[in-house]
């Protein structure tokens, strides 16, 4: 009696332990869930583990295949870089799982060309800003899937490519003469025991070192057995939500049918280590098989040998889920926004005539920010002191040109323009590792978008800041002044900064002239970030010598060297 009374307590104590689990979880997913709704309308805060972002990068140049007939257009990495888009990226990212993450990079590093495929985007966009049930419940089984660690589920493709394959047959074959000899042992004679002794031996012996070898793709194979367990998480999502992404969930079951064998007996290969509950029994048990029948090392090559022949399959699977929830993310960013508007696109000409113009435009991670309009045509050059705002509006036109071409989204009250190929050359730096100078860099990153403008196609945007500042004034002005030309002869809308005001009249035929200006009033300077038709009526650079603290007489002494070499 007292050991049956001992066996309830134990049982009770368990079912109390599994209760209390269940209530905490429950509570946690509630939990979660209010900070998402919260979280709408605010500025995401999202942290990346190290190095993460540097991996996500893998989203966009993992070579899917040797042999591409068209290479999509790419946001190099100079370009990239001096738009700060790793800010950018962080404020847009609402996202919850590996796959929403790099979903939502290869957009925003591959614009498109395509209004179709925007307005596609667009209108998914727009339904999950209108039904917060379905976007929580989305976000929330992604945040299941959860995320890969550190690394990108295409840094993982490229180390499974690396692992050789295996058909286990000897161990098949030794695992049915273990089998053997062990039945032989049992019901007819003791000494097939020995063999099967022997066998024990080396099959333990080996497990370790073979397990050593896969396991640190583990992480892979669960996070793709997530992906595709999630699957059946559409059929609790709304009625509204199936019909609007019909066509992707048709496409995302169809892919998951594909992988029906790597998902059966997955168990063996993941499930197999005891964990720190005293009652994983059975995990416990299965680790003990798998070391005497390599039974999860056989599955693990099977698994192997599917991802290698059907990667193409699961790439599609995962970006197909990642970007729905990529439009949750841009439905929360959008809702983050002080203001915002739907570009509005028109066809290049084929006279060559180009467009881009924007009312009220800004930049998106600048809080209350100043706004500006234009209309342009041509060529824009901007001229101005330092800090005066030119820097950051040459930024604010080509982020908005992207998010236009990416999320369908411009910081704008209007945007209006072509598609184009976007490029900068702004925030430069010496090569020291390839030892050149900044001059040499400064010529290669300004090559690079004459290169993009011999394509045929889609017209260049670029934007440059302070042309071939590496050398010296006359050779600057000289060369700017026929680059500059040269560029609006190919079809490329510039908007260039330079201090250079001789390049205003040069320059008057080809670009329009506009500039930014401050106002110093005694000791203070007073920056407005307006933007103004026109060329700088000034230099002001020695007169914020003195704005910032200098003696009056080192600024009366510049002054009178200036006007000698004016």
């Amino acid at each position: 009696m007292e050991y049956m009374t001992f066996f309830a307590v134990i049982v009770l104590l368990v079912v109390m332990i599994m209760i209390t689990g269940k209530i905490e979880e429950k509570k946690a997913r509630h939990a979660f869930r209010i900070r998402l709704q919260r979280q709408y309308g605010s500025h995401s805060d999202k942290k990346y583990a190290d190095g993460r972002m540097e991996s996500i990068v893998s989203a966009v140049r993992y070579k899917e295949t040797e042999n591409t007939e068209k290479e999509p257009f790419l946001i190099d990495d100079i370009t990239w870089n001096d738009l700060e888009m790793d800010r950018i990226f962080q404020s847009l990212d609402y996202t919850r799982s590996a796959a929403g993450e790099e979903a939502l990079y290869r957009w925003l590093r591959m614009p498109v060309f395509q209004e179709e495929v925007l307005q596609e985007r667009e209108k998914h966009f727009r339904f999950f800003a209108a039904h917060e049930k379905d976007r929580l419940d989305y976000l929330q089984f992604m945040a299941d899937v959860g995320r890969t660690g550190k690394y990108s589920v295409y840094d993982y493709l490229d180390y499974l490519d690396g692992l050789q394959e295996n058909n286990c047959l000897l161990t098949k074959i030794i695992d049915i003469v273990m089998i053997l000899c062990l039945i032989s042992g049992i019901a007819v004679n003791g000494y097939f025991l020995i063999p099967f002794a022997i066998l024990l031996l080396y099959h333990s012996f080996t497990y370790m070192k073979k397990k050593r070898e896969i396991e640190p793709f583990l992480t892979t194979f669960s996070y793709f057995i997530r992906i595709l367990d999630s699957v059946k998480e559409f059929d609790k999502m709304s009625g509204e939500f199936r019909e609007e992404f019909a066509k992707e969930i048709s496409r995302i079951r169809s892919d998951k049918n594909v992988f029906a064998s790597f998902r059966r007996l997955s168990f063996l290969a993941l499930d197999n280590h005891a964990g720190s509950d005293p009652m994983e029994i059975s995990k416990m048990l299965l680790t003990y098989l798998n070391m005497i029948f390599h039974l999860d090392l056989i599955k693990l090559y099977s698994m192997l040998h599917t991802v290698k022949e059907k990667k193409q399959v699961l790439i599609e699977l995962l970006r197909s889920m990642g970007e729905i929830e990529a439009c949750v993310s841009v439905a929360y960013a959008r809702a983050s926004f002080e203001e915002y508007t739907v570009p509005e696109f028109v066809e290049w000409q084929k006279d060559g005539t180009m467009i881009l113009e924007a009312e009220d435009l800004f930049h998106p991670l600048i809080e209350h920010p100043v706004k500006n309009s234009f209309s342009q045509r041509r060529g824009m050059l901007l001229t101005g002191s330092n800090a005066s705002g030119k820097s950051t509006f040459l930024k604010a036109v080509a982020i908005n040109a992207l998010l236009a071409q990416t999320i369908h989204t411009a910081c704008a009250g209007e945007y209006r323009g072509n598609f184009f190929r976007i490029y900068s050359s702004m925030a430069l730096r010496d090569s020291l590792q390839q030892g050149e100078s900044y001059f040499i860099v400064e010529i290669k990153s300004i090559k690079r978008i004459f290169d993009g403008a011999e394509r045929s196609g889609v017209p260049v945007l670029c934007t440059i800041d302070e042309v071939l500042r590496g050398t010296n004034t006359a050779e600057r002005i000289g060369a700017s002044t026929e680059l500059l030309k040269a560029l609006s002869k190919k079809g490329v809308l510039c908007f260039a900064a330079t201090h250079d005001l001789e390049l205003t009249t040069l320059l008057e035929d080809y670009m329009d002239n506009y500039h930014f200006e401050e106002m110093v009033e005694g000791a203070d300077i007073i920056f407005p970030y307006g933007l103004q038709k026109g060329c700088a009526k000034g230099r002001n650079a020695i007169k914020l010598l003195l704005a910032f603290g200098f003696d009056q007489d080192l600024v009366d002494r510049a002054e009178k060297l200036a006007g000698g070499f004016a």
